[in-house]
């Protein structure tokens, strides 16, 4: 089999390009917001190579070209099976740079979900294990994902049968020791938004429990085949995000474990503390889990927040803002000033939002 037919090229202006001296065009895999994805051969080994080269209206932006450079070396720091291998990072002078990585066979998370509701344990048990382990470890070199999504996780293997699992794109990816005004951050809302933790909604600062909140969203919906807040991009979708608390998985799922429920309850707290404090913590619960041991040491009360409140408090004065006006779209009582004017977020799959530019469009309009 070709490997046209193996990995889904489609021609491009590209074909036949070298990278490196190294590494040659074959076709193209993806188009995305931010950056093409193509088929490249390594000529000394013949071996099939992914190549990810960001867009030049993207590489026209210094913020993105420095979180796409970011993140590719983020990668190549992390040494772990659970995450894709980025083999080379080129940069062509004022071009656009890119990342050389492994070639894998299978399908994203997103392209199974999309055939099967709800897997069977083994491969959930599997999925768990592989992913937080993969993020233990890069939470362990100093490094946030701030992406955590099915169409992020590769399922490698045959088509219906994967083997094992990598985590993709840390091109969003944040550096702990930057300065919390670096270029990753800088009021940008970044990531997607259904996965969102409440302080990327408000372009707060963020660490390792961001991505746990993510994996408990990816759970929930591979666990019960639903999202905790199913909406399009919104002021309604990050309005429940911030406030309202997620349904208990068994409300959808009448089978599932009351301790894997209660591990996805926790990791999707609103307010960091709350939510497990390490993905090293949350993988020694998914071992107790695993072979059946005992009941997990967390309590909590996923429909009533009033004997342990669960909320988020902003970090920025304009978080606070746009807090509150999310608060008036749900008809939320905060006890902040009202904030008159907001304009619509308009989010794509992967959103940069300047919240610097609300301004000037009435709340009412987009209430619901």
């Amino acid at each position: 089999m070709s490997h046209e037919q193996v990995y889904r090229i489609q021609r491009s202006p590209r074909d036949g390009t070298w990278l490196n001296a190294r590494y040659e065009i074959l076709g193209l895999l993806a188009r995305g917001g931010t950056s093409d994805v193509y088929l490249a051969r390594e000529y000394r080994t013949g071996e099939h190579v992914v190549v990810k080269w960001l867009s030049e209206q993207a590489n026209r932006d210094r913020q993105h070209r420095q979180r796409f450079l970011l993140g590719a070396r983020a990668t190549m720091a992390v040494n772990h099976p659970a995450i894709a291998q980025v083999l080379y990072v080129g940069e062509l002078g004022v071009q656009p740079p890119y990342l050389v990585m492994q070639a894998l066979k299978g399908e994203s998370l997103a392209e199974y979900l999309e055939r099967r509701e709800t897997p069977d344990y083994a491969f959930v048990r599997m999925l768990m294990h592989d992913v937080a382990s993969g993020l233990a470890a890069a939470h362990e070199a100093g490094i946030v994902h701030r992406d955590i999504k099915p169409g992020n996780l590769f399922l490698v293997g045959p088509i219906g049968e994967p083997t094992e699992i990598k985590i993709l794109d840390f091109g969003l990816s944040k550096d702990l020791s930057e300065e919390s005004n670096g270029p990753a951050s800088r009021n940008l809302v970044l990531g997607t938004a259904q996965y969102m933790a409440p302080e990327q909604v408000l372009a707060d600062p963020v660490d390792e429990r961001a991505d746990i909140y993510a994996f408990g969203v990816v759970l929930f919906r591979v666990l019960t085949g639903q999202l905790p807040f199913d909406l399009d991009p919104s002021m309604e979708l990050f309005g429940h995000q911030l406030f309202s608390p997620a349904p208990p998985l068994s409300w959808l799922n009448d089978d599932i474990d009351p301790r894997l429920e209660k591990l996805v309850l926790r990791c999707l707290q609103k307010n960091p503390d709350n939510r497990y404090p390490s993905m090293q913590h949350l993988l020694e619960d998914l071992a107790r889990i695993s072979t059946n041991g005992p009941d997990l040491d967390w309590e909590t009360t996923p429909i009533s927040c009033t004997a342990k409140p669960d909320f988020y408090r902003p970090r920025n004065p304009r978080g606070l803002e746009v807090a509150q006006t999310l608060a008036d779209c749900l008809g939320v009582d905060e006890p902040t000033p009202a904030l008159p004017f907001v304009e619509r977020l308009r989010f794509t799959e992967i959103s940069d939002v300047d919240l610097a530019t609300l301004s000037e469009v009435p709340v009412t309009k987009w209430a619901r």
